[in-house]
C-alpha cells in the first residue's frame, strides 16, 4: 500500500499522510501536489473514499533546505503561467477538507491545525510564533524545550530528508501528545512495512546539528559518552563549510542545545541547534 501511494504522491511522508487519514488515525490532511499531479491525486483519494478540497491559490517553494520538503512557500493565482503546486486537503469527511481549505485562505492556523489533529498545545505554539519571515520553527520549538536530549519519535529535522513521523512542529520536543501521535502514526507504518517502520526508527535516532543557513545534520551511527558524542556518517542537505567539518572529524561535544564544538571549533548562537534523539 505504501508503495502504491509513493507511485501516486511521491513522497513517502506525503504518502503517509493520506495513509493515516485513510486507516481514520489523522481526521484531515494537507498535502502540496504538483499542479500536473492534482488530478491524479484526486482520482487516486475518490477511488480510496476520501474526499478532497483544492485550494483557490497555488504556491511556489522558497529557499529549499532540500529537495523533499519546504517549510516557505509564496502564493500564486492558480491560474498563473508559472508552474506551481496545489494544496490538497483530504478527509473522510467532505466538510471538515472544506473548513481545513477556508481556514488556510483566512490565515487561521490554529483552526487549521486543529482541523488536521495536530495538538491544541502545538496548534497554540504555531499560532504564536509563525510568520512569513518565522516559517521554521525547529529551532523555536528546540528553545521551547528542556535540555537537548529528546524521544526519537519528535525528531521533526528528518523532514528534510523525507523520514517523520509527525507534520507539524511540536510546542517542544517532549510534547507528550506529539509523541503519542507519533507513536500510533508509527504502528500504522508498521503495519504496512515493518521494514519501513525500522528504517525510520534507525535513522530517527540519532544527533542533529540543524541550522539556519548551513544546512541540517543528521549524525548516524552514534556514542555518546557524557558531553562527548562519537558518530558515523553524515547526512547533509548542504555541503556547507559545516557539513565538511562535520565529516572529517568524528567527534562532537555538546555544551548546551545552541554551543556545539567539532574538532576544537566552537559553534554557539541562535542560529545553531544541537539535539540528541534517542
Amino acid at each position: 500500500m505504501i508503495f502504491k501511494l509513493q507511485q501516486v504522491f511521491h513522497s513517502i511522508i506525503k504518502s503517509l499522510e493520506v495513509l493515516y487519514v485513510i486507516e481514520g488515525i489523522k481526521p484531515c490532511a494537507r498535502i502540496m501536489v504538483f499542479e500536473n499531479e492534482t488530478e491524479k491525486a484526486v482520482d487516486f483519494l475518490k477511488q480510496n473514499k476520501i474526499e478532497s478540497s483544492i485550494s483557490n491559490f497555488k504556491v511556489m517553494k522558497q529557499n529549499l533546505q532540500s529537495e523533499f520538503y519546504s517549510d516557505k512557500s509564496v502564493k500564486i493565482p492558480k491560474d498563473s503561467k508559472q508552474k506551481g503546486y496545489f494544496f490538497i486537503y483530504l478527509s473522510k469527511d467532505k466538510d471538515t477538507a472544506e473548513k481545513a481549505k477556508t481556514s488556510e485562505e483566512n490565515n487561521k492556523h490554529k483552526e487549521l491545525g486543529l482541523l488536521l489533529g495536530y495538538p491544541k498545545c502545538c496548534c497554540e505554539f504555531f499560532e504564536k510564533n509563525f510568520d512569513e519571515s518565522n516559517t521554521d520553527l525547529t529551532l523555536k520549538t528546540l528553545e521551547n524545550s528542556n535540555g537537548y536530549e529528546f524521544p526519537f519519535y519528535s525528531n521533526i529535522a528528518a523532514r528534510h530528508f523525507d523520514i517523520a513521523l509527525l507534520s507539524h512542529f511540536p510546542c517542544k520536543f517532549n510534547c507528550n501528545e506529539s509523541i503519542k501521535i507519533a507513536k500510533n502514526n508509527l504502528k500504522i507504518i508498521n503495519k504496512y512495512s515493518p521494514q519501513i517502520a525500522a528504517m525510520f526508527s534507525g535513522i530517527l535516532q540519532g544527533i542533529v546539528v540543524y541550522t539556519i543557513e548551513e544546512g541540517v545534520f543528521l549524525l548516524r551511527k552514534y556514542e555518546k559518552i557524557n558531553d562527548e558524542i562519537i558518530y558515523g556518517d553524515v547526512l547533509t542537505t548542504s555541503k556547507s563549510k559545516l557539513y565538511y567539518l562535520l565529516s572529517s572529524n568524528r567527534e562532537l561535544k555538546i555544551a548546551d542545545k545552541n554551543t556545539f564544538a567539532v574538532n576544537d571549533v566552537k559553534i554557539e548562537g541562535q542560529k545553531y541547534g544541537a539535539m540528541v534523539f534517542s
